[in-house]
């Protein structure tokens, strides 16, 4: 008798135990937009690819500053190189 009330009151102690039902429930009204939905807008698509393309000619405008400093120091150098091989060959 002992075994068989074991058994009996061990579905009775893991009753708190088991895991709750869902009370919760999310409820999306109708008219709401889908997750994505702001990325693939219209809208949305060309202010990014104008912010794209802002950012690719800014990046084109820094990088030709550069190579024309880049340039001018070049071409400040040859002159003074010129100047030395023109003064010893005179």
């Amino acid at each position: 008798m002992n075994v068989i009330r074991s058994t009996a009151t061990a579905p009775a102690r893991f009753a708190a135990v088991r895991a709750p039902v869902a009370m919760f429930a999310r409820h999306y009204s109708p008219d709401s937009r889908s997750e994505g939905a702001t990325a693939s807008s219209t809208g949305f698509h060309e202010r990014e690819q104008a912010k794209e393309a802002q950012y690719v000619r800014q990046r084109e405008a820094e990088k030709l500053k550069a190579a024309q400093k880049k340039l001018d120091e070049a071409k400040a150098e040859f002159e003074k190189q010129q100047k030395v091989v023109d003064s010893h060959t005179k």
